[in-house]
């Protein structure tokens, strides 16, 4: 049976318990919160409700929150039941519902945009049914479970690592049982059978959602804005190209009449 590729767990492995700990001393006093961002590095905000807040480590999350990273900027959260959620630059994540401790446990969570890592927690380990994660192209079903997800127009791709999934939305469903195997979602939601993806494609996944200095030291910010200075600097070199081929023009049509205007000197001379 094929083995799930391994991979550096230190993004996540090696302050978890610590994180776990701190965790519940944090949340203690704030018995509607359901976890905190453990990991904030770069630019992270906060849209909750109607307030937009800057992110700190350690910075408390609620349900509906939604997490916003920008350019060159990563985030984890932690909720109580130790389910982790690695998010990379440029991507949202809204926290729908989260309900721990009761007869009705519940994980379910939406990353509309970017690459996100999923380790599911306690209540996977209880009620696997009720942890899913919602993307616009398909929603994950989880099952004791491990696995990153990349949103993308073009082709969006979800892989395992660990455990099982259920990939699916209206038209296709999907299980992907065997780690290091995945699934391709085209733009117009057709679901791939699941194969095995190349382990370069796996670590550029796990590099875009990284918190490692090296990894983001070498990365280009594709922030939106970044985008658009990249498109002004387009427009405004096409705009001093048309402006040199405008003069290009004038001159040659100036000494086109130039020479006309001696040509008309010289035969009248001549008569």
């Amino acid at each position: 049976m094929s083995q799930a590729p391994r991979y550096p767990q230190g993004d996540i492995g090696r302050l978890f318990i610590v994180l776990c700990i701190s965790l519940m001393s944090n949340l203690s006093h704030a018995a509607d919160a359901i976890g905190v961002l453990s990991v904030v590095i770069g630019s992270v905000t906060i849209e909750r409700e109607d307030a937009l807040l800057e992110a700190r480590s350690k910075s408390e999350v609620f349900e509906n929150d939604l997490i916003i990273t920008g350019g060159k900027s990563r985030a984890q959260v932690l909720l109580l039941d130790q389910t982790a959620i690695n998010i990379s630059q440029n991507a949202e994540l809204t926290l729908d519902k989260f309900v721990y401790g009761g007869d009705d446990d519940t994980v379910s969570l939406k990353v509309s945009k970017g690459t996100f890592r999923f380790i599911s927690g306690k209540v996977a380990d209880k009620t696997p049914e009720k942890v899913n994660v919602e993307t616009p192209v398909a929603t994950i079903g989880v099952r004791g479970t491990e696995f990153i997800g990349q949103i993308d127009a073009a082709e969006s791709v979800i892989a395992l690592f660990n455990g099982k999934i259920e990939v699916a939305n209206d038209n296709y469903t999907q299980l992907v049982g065997v780690p290091g195997f995945g699934v391709t979602i085209d733009p117009v939601g057709l679901i791939s059978p699941p194969v095995k993806l190349p382990i370069e494609r796996l670590e550029a996944l796990v590099d875009a959602v990284s918190t490692r200095k090296e990894v983001l030291d070498n990365e280009t910010a594709d922030a939106p804005e970044a985008r658009k200075e990249e498109e002004d600097e387009d427009e405004k070199e096409d705009d001093e190209e048309g402006d040199s081929e405008e003069e290009g023009d004038s001159e040659e049509e100036g000494d086109s009449e130039e020479e006309g205007d001696s040509e008309e000197e010289g035969d009248g001379e001549e008569e």
